[in-house]
């Protein structure tokens, strides 16, 4: 105990003739304004995949595009076949064919009861001619639509602008009627999510940018949604969209600066600062007087740090030697531990 009593008083009496052969360096605090600015990594993700399914049961005959692919509406992503589809395919086309040949030969017996009229055949016989061919001409209708379906299920089309997020289903597989093939994400259908920490009610509500971690250029966005859930971490999440036209793809990740409305502040040097007890300290000087000044750092200025909080501008701050000043007292208030 006495021992490190004696080194505190030698250590104060090597530092006091240095802090009292000049007076104190101090510059008044200036008055700023500046803007808060908070950061959250932030992913583009789809706001709804498409997914596109069988109709019908069928086999997957071949798969013409790749997870990660770029496809435009109306490209061919996958060709079906198989046994169950090529046989009712078969069959529609047949039922085709015999109405075709039935709705002929409406035609041509009503056409031939039309010209018979009234001198051989009467208006019973023409009325059941015109039943017979619009009934015909209805069955022919069905069937022309039923076998056009089903040829349009021998392949799937995307039918939008996308880009290919999972394959569920290889070549060879034979599908349910309703099984999924794969999803798509829409161009167009993305937004930004991002997790922000913060013990704020709200996150800034000024401009906003998106900075790809890949280095790519910074894309404007505006805040779309604050999700009244947290994330499992405790992230508020936050959902962005584009301002205009994005150029981001599903699974492209980054940052996003949110601005926030400008604020007062006092700029002070760097060096004033003195870290104590997880506190921030000031000293000021009034008229020679030295009193340590609780303060709230902000973010820093080049060599000046902006203190948001305890300080008021014009006031004089010591900006050299803080940290020695601060302790000046050191032996005298220092009470070593049992």
């Amino acid at each position: 105990m006495g021992t490190v009593r004696l080194r505190s008083l030698a250590l104060a009496s090597l530092f006091a003739p240095l802090l009292a052969a000049a007076a104190p360096v101090t510059l008044p605090a200036r008055a700023v304004a500046y803007r808060p600015v908070a950061y959250a990594w932030a992913r583009v993700e789809p706001i709804a995949p498409l997914m596109l399914r069988t109709l019908l049961g069928a086999r997957v005959i071949a798969m013409r595009v790749a997870p990660g692919q770029a496809v435009r509406a109306g490209d061919i992503v996958a060709v079906l076949g198989g046994p169950r589809l090529g046989a009712a395919l078969t069959s529609a086309r047949a039922q085709l064919r015999a109405a075709r040949r039935e709705l002929a030969a409406a035609r041509r017996s009503e056409a031939s009861v039309a010209r018979t009229y009234p001198a051989i055949a009467n208006r019973q016989t023409l009325a059941a001619a015109q039943s017979a061919l619009a009934a015909a001409e209805s069955r022919f209708a069905t069937a022309r639509a039923t076998a056009t379906s089903l040829r349009a299920q021998t392949y799937l089309a995307s039918p939008v602008a996308a880009v290919v997020n999972r394959i569920d289903a290889a070549p060879g597989a034979d599908l349910p009627a309703g099984a999924a093939v794969l999803s798509l994400l829409p161009q167009g259908h993305l937004w930004l999510r991002a997790q922000w920490f913060s013990a704020a009610a709200g996150p800034p509500a000024g401009a906003a940018r998106f900075l790809p971690a890949d280095g790519g250029a910074a894309m404007p966005v505006r805040l779309a949604a604050v999700l009244p859930a947290r994330a499992a971490d405790g992230a508020r999440v936050l959902n962005f969209a584009p301002v205009g036209v994005a150029s981001w793809q599903a699974g492209e990740s980054g940052t996003v600066m949110l601005n926030g409305a400008p604020r007062s502040a006092v700029a002070v040097p760097a060096g004033a600062l003195v870290l104590q007890a997880s506190r921030w300290f000031v000293l000021t000087d009034a008229n020679g007087k030295l009193t340590a000044q609780a303060v709230t750092p902000g973010p820093a200025r080049g060599t000046d740090v902006l203190i948001v909080k305890g300080l008021a501008a014009g006031v004089p701050v010591v900006v050299r030697r803080a940290y020695l000043l601060y302790h000046r007292n050191f032996a005298a208030r220092y009470t070593p531990p049992d």
